[in-house]
């Protein structure tokens, strides 16, 4: 079983991975290679060494490898020593391969914890041997407040809170649904949040964005804004969460009418200590801290990731054989934050892993509103084998849910209330304005034999004031969101409602001529066509009437055709001003008029719909909530 000659004094090692003999056995095999690690170790060679690495071999010196010139001669000695597990000599890494990864997961030395197994059914070798109480470290709520780390010395490091990075990221299951002041008296509970508050005190993670709101004197009106109640929102939140996952958080409140005035996703550890931190504190810390400056109630995430140690695995090891596994590829490993380092960990440790070895996100959402502090989480256990850092997104959704829930009971939430509400309104308008409109048009409307309806009997020849002006507010109500500076309609019969319109939204009211008087000079004009005033008609406006700084709102009495309101629409483009919308009294479904305006991107709103004049019969469209009444 001559594997090619490789020896101390020079040959090529590579040729000791040839084709195997036919009568060798794994034993074989597997002690042969130690015997070529051996050698390895004693020239510093690299498995495919040339005749000048051989030459250095042949002096007897310990030459460390290329690349881990950083690392110490100890920790040299035990990576060129080690081997991949037996049961991946078919698909072993090469000692360049495994070099670079012993040099990634040298990094990562900080973040390795021995006893993170993350399989509650999994037992640890020797956990069946440990008797009771040989365990005398303190568990985190044994130190929960006590203000120090256990340590006695009085340099001042005593009074930094469990900066231990095992006590303070191995936090059991237990401590989520620990409720911290359960029992305590108001004094108490006072006390214990001052703790805590000292306890977040030396967390030092920066948002740049947030000093920039802090130190910006337009930010406090910002935040203070009403929430857009026109899009269904009566609440005005804000959030700290990374911001991939920001579109899940949005869309799962806006049903329940909650806003985000913002997202603070540049958060940015300032010491190694940041990095060492509880999920649960830094989450926290963020909350607050984004409270203080905004004044707005905050969501905030800090997502953890962790690798359990490698298992092990006694079929595979010979009696009096001890397991050659690189420590730094069997030890665990716990981050308190998920980034590029996840992807590095996993591709270092992936290939030299079982490929079930347990790999666990673990998300805590925190909601603060300056009274009460909630937490939830999301977990996602997932074999290395497809491990990334994009597995945090199932985690961060799970939290998500769990809090809408919570806050759901917490603040009273009601699911699509803004569409409940809108219902009552509308049910509540058909019982004043707009019912006594459709009462109206049913009432004393004509078809005429063109299909023209005829509503001089109370909006035209003859006008109904009362009802003109419920009308009028209840589209000034309508529009009063989009803040027109001025409404142009068309003479005459859009005055009836433009004018009371003008007087709810205390802005003037301008109206488009169909003839040029004699004080007009200079003039905006559109053509339009009509089946009431005919075809080749024209509107025309005053340049002195509209600005450029305009927000204009076209109001008349009918949406038929369209032809009308976009000669309006054209001539506040040609004066350089800002269409904000088209409110009407009557609107005719079965005609084009919506369908013509809707190039302009602007709302269009009606009080009552007609459906159809056939046979000379005014049907109304069903609005929402009549159905109901």
């Amino acid at each position: 079983r001559n594997r090619g000659g490789g020896g101390a004094g020079g040959g090529d090692f590579s040729s000791w991975y040839d084709d195997v003999d036919d009568d060798a056995s794994p034993d074989d095999i597997f002690w042969e290679e130690m015997e070529r690690q051996k050698l390895l170790s004693q020239i510093g060679g690299d498995g495919s060494s040339s005749s000048s690495s051989s030459s250095s071999g042949g002096s007897g010196g310990g030459v460390i490898p290329p690349g881990v010139g950083s690392i110490g001669t100890t920790e040299q000695q035990t990576f060129v020593s080690s081997s991949q597990p037996p049961n991946r000599a078919a698909d072993g890494l090469t000692l360049e391969e495994e070099r670079s990864a012993d040099a990634t997961l040298a990094q990562f030395k900080p973040f390795i914890v021995s006893d993170n197994w993350l399989d509650e059914h999994y037992e640890a070798p020797g956990d069946e041997e440990k008797e009771d109480g040989a365990d005398e470290e303190d568990e985190i709520w044994d130190v929960y407040g006590d203000g120090n780390d256990g340590g006695g010395d009085d340099d001042g490091a005593g009074n930094r809170i469990l900066l231990d990075a095992q006590k303070l990221m191995a936090i059991p299951e237990l401590e989520k649904y620990r409720v911290p002041y359960e029992g305590l008296d108001e004094d108490m509970m006072q006390d214990a949040e001052e703790e805590y508050r000292e306890r977040l005190s030396w967390i030092t993670i920066k948002s740049r964005r947030l000093e920039n709101a802090r130190n910006s004197p337009k930010a406090k009106d910002y935040f203070a804004r009403e929430p857009n109640e026109r899009e269904g929102f009566d609440r005005m939140w804000v959030s700290a969460i990374d911001s991939p996952c920001l579109n899940n958080l949005v869309g799962v409140f806006r049903d329940y009418g909650v806003q985000f005035a913002d997202n603070f996703d540049d958060w940015e550890d300032q010491s190694s200590e940041d990095s060492q931190w509880s999920i649960e504190d830094v989450a926290s810390y963020k909350a607050r801290k984004v409270y203080e400056v905004t004044g707005l109630p905050c969501i905030a995430s800090r997502t953890s990731f962790e690798v359990e140690p490698a298992r092990s695995r006694p079929e595979l090891e010979a009696p009096g054989r001890v397991s050659n596994m690189n420590p730094k590829v069997a030890t665990g490993y716990k981050f308190n934050n998920v980034g590029e380092h996840v992807d590095y960990l996993v591709a270092a440790l992936k290939p030299q892993s079982d490929p079930t070895r347990v790999t666990r996100f673990t998300t805590c959402l925190c909601y603060y509103d300056g009274e009460m502090e909630i937490r939830d989480y999301g977990e996602c256990d997932c074999d290395i084998y497809f491990s990334s850092s994009l597995r945090s997104f199932i985690p961060m959704s799970s939290a998500i849910n769990e809090m809408m829930k919570t806050l759901q009971l917490t603040h009273g939430l009601e699911y699509q209330h803004w569409l409940k509400t809108k219902k009552r309104e509308a049910m509540q308008g058909h019982g004043g304005v707009i019912l006594k409109l459709r009462d109206r048009v049913l009432k004393d409307a004509v078809v005429l034999p063109n299909r023209i309806i005829d509503v001089s009997a109370f909006m035209d020849s003859k006008i109904d004031v009362n009802l003109m002006d419920e009308c009028a507010e209840e589209l000034a109500n309508r529009f009063i969101n989009m803040k027109p500076t001025k409404i142009l309609t068309v003479a005459t019969t859009g005055l009836v409602i433009a004018i009371p319109m003008a007087k709810y939204l205390q802005i003037p009211c301008v109206y488009a001529r169909k003839e040029r008087s004699v004080v007009m000079a200079d003039t905006f004009s559109a053509a339009y066509s009509s089946k009431t005033v005919g075809k080749n008609r024209e509107l025309l406006v005053s340049t002195k009437h509209i600005d450029e700084d305009d927000r204009v709102l076209i109001i008349d009495d009918f949406l038929s055709s369209g032809s009308s309101q976009d000669a309006l629409l054209r001539i506040v483009s040609d004066a350089g001003a800002t269409a904000v919308g088209v409110g009407v009294l009557m609107e005719k479904i079965y005609d084009s008029g919506r369908q013509s305006l809707s190039g302009y991107a602007i709302p269009v709103e009606s009080l009552v719909g007609v459906k159809s004049v056939s046979e000379g019969i005014i049907r109304l469209q069903e609005e929402e909530g009549i159905d109901d009444m």
